[in-house]
């Protein structure tokens, strides 16, 4: 087995490497030492297109696999292991909305619904150099009984379906990307009667929607 980076994935990583001697390294004590986010760095990212690493090519992004998404992410930390960390969560939603969700049976119409929902959203990254956070962390999980007896957590955010989409509740300890980002990608329990692994979802809330704060 040949375990060396491909023609492809070098170019990607000689592009990551560069970002992160030439530009990255230079200011990441000074982002450190005053807790500042990484801006210049995601302008630098936007710049260069990594922002579309994990977008399939035919949006225009680089179609990047689990495997070199890592191998990028490596050499982006040599700059500044901060900026490759939130980049990190920041193609994980990418990875999620492309082969994660792609290998799942979905109802025909459910995954047109999605198929229409993430080109839209691929094609804000391509075009508009849009990132996204994941707040995933939470101080509780819900209280509802499991009622297919399968482990996982039940996430405290509730989501509620209203004319024009969800009226979305909860609270994070911890947000990536946090004031930052353009986009949060949270999981959240539908109401409903179902079980709760049939009503969990994964929404994109925008940060500038009425309601979303951040703290701390």
């Amino acid at each position: 087995m040949d375990s060396r980076p491909s023609r492809r994935q070098q170019e990607l990583m000689d592009l990551a490497h560069k970002l992160a001697v030439e530009r990255f390294a230079p200011r990441a004590a000074a982002l450190d030492r005053d807790g500042a986010f990484p801006t210049e760095d995601y302008q630098d990212l936007r710049k260069s297109g990594l922002l579309a690493l994990c977008v399939p090519e035919k949006f225009g992004g680089h179609g990047a696999d689990f495997e070199t998404y890592c191998l990028v992410s490596e050499k982006l930390a040599q700059g500044n292991a901060a900026t490759a960390l939130t980049f990190n969560m920041h193609c994980l939603t990418m990875l999620m909305m492309g082969p994660l969700l792609n290998g799942l049976d979905l109802p025909s119409a459910v995954r047109n619904r999605h198929e229409e929902l993430s080109a839209r959203r691929y094609l804000e990254v391509v075009e508009q150099g849009v990132f996204y956070g994941q707040p995933h962390s939470e101080p509780v999980e819900s209280g509802e009984q499991d009622q297919l007896n399968t482990g996982g957590r039940r996430f405290g955010t509730q989501a509620q379906h209203v004319d024009g989409g969800y009226l979305v509740n909860g609270s994070k300890f911890f947000v990536s990307s946090s004031g930052a980002a353009d986009y949060y990608s949270t999981p959240a329990l539908l109401e409903g009667e179902n079980a709760w692994v049939e009503r969990t979802m994964y929404l994109s809330i925008p940060r500038e929607t009425p309601g979303v704060e951040f703290s701390g």
